[in-house]
């Protein structure tokens, strides 16, 4: 019992900082002006952002994180597993953006590549952190917990965007990336919690 507190104190971490929730925010307001700069610093400052075409493009790597997800869970990898590699991809492809938005001259390879993985692996997240969801919030706590779970994320998705002058692009970024980071963190410590609780039931 002890250990599944514990492994719903993970999975609260997840909630907020895995990337649908506060990553995402971040990244949904902040990747126009970040494409923008490095279009412009690409082909010349008149340069247009086709915006309809790359959110289309992202759509598409959404759709790709999803299936990656259907075909490696039917091969038999764990939802732990699988969400933590992901997680540590997603939180590379962050920092990779970040890095490329933050430079005078945006590459726009670099940025694009970043983000388009991100996004895969925002794709990844939805089938999976609802699988995590059933495994370790109790039906009858769930939506209370989902309730609660919103109060601090909101709190600093507004704190990030009100601080968003004095952070800039790259600045809500690297927040972004860091909440990735722990994201990865505590993922490895709830797949190692649940391994724990298995090998637990196994000598029971």
């Amino acid at each position: 019992m002890l250990c599944y507190q514990f492994l719903g104190v993970h999975s609260y971490f997840i909630q907020i900082f895995h990337p649908n929730p506060l990553s995402m925010y971040v990244f949904v307001l902040q990747w126009p002006p970040a494409i923008s700069k490095a279009i412009g610093g690409a082909f010349g400052a008149g340069a247009a952002t086709p915006y309809g075409k790359i959110f289309s493009c992202f759509m598409a790597a959404c759709l790709l994180g999803s299936t990656i997800f259907g075909q490696l869970i039917s091969r038999g990898v764990a939802t732990e597993s699988f969400m933590a590699g992901m997680l540590a991809i997603g939180t590379l492809a962050m920092g990779l953006a970040t890095y490329a938005s933050h430079a005078a001259a945006a590459p726009l390879a670099l940025l694009v590549a970043g983000f388009f993985v991100f996004e895969a692996c925002v794709g990844c997240y939805f089938p999976s952190i609802g699988t995590l969801r059933g495994k370790y919030l109790p039906d009858s706590h769930r939506s209370t917990l989902m309730n609660l779970f919103g109060i601090p994320l909101n709190a600093l998705v507004v704190t990030v965007f009100l601080g968003i002058k004095k952070l800039g692009v790259s600045g809500a970024l690297s927040v972004s990336t860091g909440a990735l980071g722990v994201a990865t963190a505590s993922m490895l410590a709830l797949k190692k919690l649940a391994a724990k609780e298995e090998s637990d039931k196994a000598e029971a």
